[in-house]
């Protein structure tokens, strides 16, 4: 038998309308995400692997200008990248991929991410995304292209777990854990962000 101790804590309601989901939901994979953090909080964007699993469409927002010869990239705290992930700027991927060599997390306002090489001009605001692997400009590949937004939180410290999927409906864009920009908010085009 397992038993798990738990505090009471209330996520921010997210989800304003919900038209249709998943009937039974979906298995959320842990792998990418066990050490990095204990619990995936409620409206992630997830995709669906080749036996069905679904992952993580990892994304961080950047802090500050980059250019584009930069390999240092700062991006808020609230992200799940790790080193070895190759990463791209904005989900239109139209700029170059590279991986992740190192994450600086000691200044407590932002982490700063070092790229194996550049991977062109960040604006503030722009999204950072994960991909395949190294690639020239035009050329990257979601590693999980966004398919669904999950309802409810998801413990990654024991074995993959089941979530609600959300296909169609109205989601609260504040209160996502993680950043979405315009072309991945295309990518999800039953759902509506307000």
């Amino acid at each position: 038998m397992f038993r798990k101790k738990q505090k009471e804590f209330q996520y921010a309601p997210g989800i304003e309308k919900i038209i249709e989901d998943i009937q039974g939901g979906g298995t959320i994979a842990r792998a990418e995400l066990k050490g990095i953090i204990d619990e995936l909080p409620p409206l992630v964007m997830v995709g669906k692997d080749a036996n069905g699993l679904y992952h993580t469409v990892k994304t961080g927002r950047i802090t500050a200008v980059a250019d584009a010869d930069a390999v240092t990239i700062q991006i808020a705290k609230n992200h799940v990248f790790k080193v070895g992930e190759a990463v791209t700027v904005g989900g239109a991927l139209t700029g170059a991929a590279d991986v992740i060599s190192a994450i600086d997390k000691t200044n407590p306002g932002y982490d700063t991410i070092t790229l194996a090489g550049p991977i062109g001009a960040a604006e503030i605001g722009n999204v950072l995304v994960l991909v395949t692997a190294k690639a020239d400009a035009k050329a990257a590949k979601f590693k999980y292209v966004p398919e669904v937004i999950t309802m409810n939180k998801v413990d990654v410290t024991v074995a993959n777990q089941q979530s609600g999927l959300l296909v169609r409906g109205t989601v609260n864009e504040a209160v996502m854990p993680y950043p979405v920009d315009d072309a991945i908010k295309a990518l999800l085009r039953f759902i509506r962000f307000v």
